[in-house]
């Protein structure tokens, strides 16, 4: 009785709430009424003790996959601390961790190395660019000053000559020194951006391609179209078409500006200036004979407005003007030839000046300003002469303006 009291205490012990739930996990109790008893079979039975246990050990059914207290208690095969990897402390462990530490101290010495060199290898190449771009600079400074030099020699080989007028000298040193010297105000720096600095100035008197009647916007629009008149003609010729009546077509439409500007556009004036094109296939010749009887008869013209007479000797009466200079301009195909004629010289020729070819792109703005030259060294001289010009009530329209 001792025995079976002490085994009923164990039990009831072992079935305790907390127990319950650490062994086989929570689950849902099974309505008892108060009056029924678990041990229907007195405990004195054999019998009961086996059918307790055989409710006490059952397999629960939420989950077959959970092993049972019994598989735990009899199972020797767990794991003991000694087998987890974490716990391993050997000696050669602990060598393999030293020989990874040393090897990533000496991988991040080798990466800082190779940056450092590839920094010293940049700032290299930095300074060997540097060097390349300061000598590039160089060569072009020393070659612009050569160019330089030259074209001042060209100007003083024609001064040392001795036949040439005095309009056509200043022309062509305008010409020759062009890319050298100031042209244009300092005003119009915004609507020309990418032009040297050196060509501007705001200095009235160094200001050659100036503004005097119409406003600044007409003149840098018209010089404008000008500058770009290189582009239009290689898009011409590449296309197919003729350049002649383009290139014609646009001096003529800077000379009439340059007559506005001029403030003589309505008057009654001799034009000092002739455009004339070739015709697609015609010779050389053909084109030198029309110009040359075109100024041939404005210089006649000029000389008997001055009172110019021929009476055995050329005499020019003392109250008028000396003759001008005619200045004129060959269009063939992409080429501008520049010529001039001494008016006041019955036997004079046409003097070739220079040309220029506008299917050279880089020479776009050069041969812009050196066509904008010509036309205002004849609109200075026109305009120094607009008060002895009556008025044109009815002036003529050029067709091709």
């Amino acid at each position: 009785m001792d025995q079976l009291s002490h085994l009923k205490n164990t039990v009831t012990d072992y079935l305790s709430f907390a127990k319950r739930r650490r062994t086989i996990g929570a689950s849902t109790a099974t309505p008892v009424k108060e009056t029924e008893h678990t041990f229907i079979t007195p405990a004195s039975e054999p019998t009961a003790l086996g059918t307790f246990r055989d409710k006490l050990y059952t397999a629960s059914t939420l989950n077959p996959r959970k092993r049972g207290r019994s598989e735990f208690e009899g199972d020797g095969s767990g794991l003991s601390p000694n087998d987890s990897v974490s716990q391993l402390t050997s000696s050669e462990d602990e060598g393999e961790t030293e020989g990874s530490g040393d090897a990533l101290v000496k991988l991040e010495e080798a990466i800082e190395e190779d940056m450092e060199e590839a920094e010293m290898e940049e700032e290299e190449e930095e300074e060997e660019n540097a060097d390349a771009v300061t000598q590039a600079k160089v060569q072009e400074y020393l070659a612009r000053q050569a160019e330089l030099e030259m074209r001042k020699e060209e100007i003083e080989t024609a001064r040392a000559a001795g036949d040439w007028h005095t309009d056509e000298l200043y022309l062509f040193e305008r010409l020759t020194m062009r890319s050298y010297e100031e042209l244009i105000p300092v005003q119009w720096k915004i609507d020309f951006p990418t032009l040297p600095e050196l060509l501007f100035t705001d200095d009235p008197v160094r200001i050659f391609i100036s503004y005097n009647c119409n406003s600044s916007n007409r003149g840098v629009k018209a010089l404008q179209e000008l500058l770009k008149l290189g582009a239009r003609v290689r898009e011409k010729v590449a296309a197919g078409g003729a350049p002649e009546p383009l290139v014609a077509r646009e001096i003529k439409r800077y000379i009439q500006y340059t007559e506005k500007d001029g403030g003589y556009s309505r008057k009654r004036f001799l034009p000092v200036i002739s455009v004339v094109r070739a015709r697609p296939g015609e010779a050389i010749d053909s084109i030198t004979q029309a110009i040359t009887s075109e100024m041939t008869f404005l210089a006649e013209k000029h000389r008997e407005s001055l009172g110019f007479h021929i009476n055995g000797e050329s005499e020019l009466d003392a109250n008028k003007r000396v003759p001008p200079l005619l200045y004129g301009m060959i269009v063939a195909r992409t080429n501008v030839i520049f010529v001039t004629l001494d008016s006041a010289n019955p036997d004079a020729t046409i003097r070739h000046m220079t040309h220029f070819d506008f299917a050279v792109k880089k020479m776009d703005v050069w041969n812009g300003f050196a066509i904008s030259i010509m036309a205002i060294c004849a609109r200075n001289y026109t305009m120094a002469t607009k008060d002895e010009l009556e008025d044109d009530d009815d002036p003529e329209s050029d067709p091709d303006l």
